[in-house]
């Protein structure tokens, strides 16, 4: 299912149970539009919903946005994940942003900012 310009659903399927992905929020989406529209490139979806079962596999946080449809880990095609983080700290609706060495974590979580990295 088609759930902005250049994203579908299933991109952001759980890779364990295979669903979650039509439930997104449509901040993150609008988001993450601006963040390809920002860099002219495509942004893959490295991980979107995760079932429970799924997020504990993965070591994800007990209250992992990931669980609510409201995160997803990205990579923009040929742009350092640095760049794309310092971008979407940029953006305000960005409230939950997580800097990996090769990728990067968003969410539009409810309340304050949290900022986290490892790269």
């Amino acid at each position: 299912m088609k759930l902005s310009a250049h994203f579908d659903s299933t991109e952001f399927d759980c890779h364990h149970c295979h669903k979650g992905g039509e439930d997104m929020d449509p901040a993150l989406l609008e988001l993450l539009e601006t963040l390809r529209e920002h860099f002219n490139k495509p942004v893959a979806i490295m991980s979107g919903y995760r079932c429970p079962a799924h997020n504990k596999a993965v070591g994800g946080a007990t209250h992992s946005q990931h669980l609510l449809g409201t995160a997803a880990d990205v990579q923009v095609k040929g742009v350092m994940p640095q760049d794309v983080a310092e971008y979407l700290d940029s953006k305000e609706e960005s409230k939950g942003l997580g800097r990996y060495k090769t990728f990067t974590h968003v969410d539009v979580r409810s309340g304050s900012k949290a900022r986290w990295g490892k790269n």
